[in-house]
């Protein structure tokens, strides 16, 4: 088994998604860009733009490789289980500066350490891929993806204009 070129363009493009959601509601006020982009600085706003900052360019991605993959339906599976994953994943190692008791003043330091965790889960998710790639999913698992996707995309599409009160959604003091 050749072992696969890893895709730091994807790497660069997710993060510079990421970045262009980040301040696209401020810079376009609109539903459009509250549905996508940060209407307030919360850990939910900021794993919905990994959400879909990812799945943006996964998609992209489907469309120029399309014929190239040995499956479309494995490609389909595994990004959309990582696209859910992943933001949980990163903002878990977010939350470690905190949880530890490091108290991160705004600028510049938080907005160093935010950028570096972003790139770490963002290459966490490339190297999920990279194991994902050629994995025959059962149909049961398949169903529970799809389950998740669904369930990801109402809520973030949802909260996006009615975000619940809780620790996810209020910003941090």
């Amino acid at each position: 088994m050749t072992k696969p070129k890893f895709l730091w363009w994807k790497l660069f493009a997710v993060w510079i998604s990421f970045l262009l959601l980040h301040f696209s509601y401020e810079t376009f006020p609109g539903p459009f860009f509250r549905l996508f982009g940060e209407a307030n600085e919360t850990t939910f706003f900021h794993m919905k733009m990994l959400f879909f900052a990812y799945l943006i360019i996964s998609l992209i991605e489907l469309a120029v490789r399309g014929k190239k993959l040995a499956s479309p339906q494995t490609f389909f599976y595994s990004r959309s289980l990582i696209a859910v994953a992943f933001p949980w994943l990163t903002i878990t190692m977010w939350f470690t500066a905190e949880a530890v008791g490091l108290k991160l003043p705004i600028i510049p330091w938080e907005l160093i350490y935010a950028n570096i965790l972003t790139v770490l889960g963002i290459y966490l998710a490339l190297r999920m891929e990279e194991v994902f790639e050629g994995v025959i999913l059962r149909p049961a698992l398949k169903g529970m993806i799809l389950l998740v996707l669904i369930t990801a995309l109402i809520s973030y599409t949802a909260f996006s204009f009615t975000p619940p009160v809780h620790f996810f959604t209020s910003p941090p003091y």
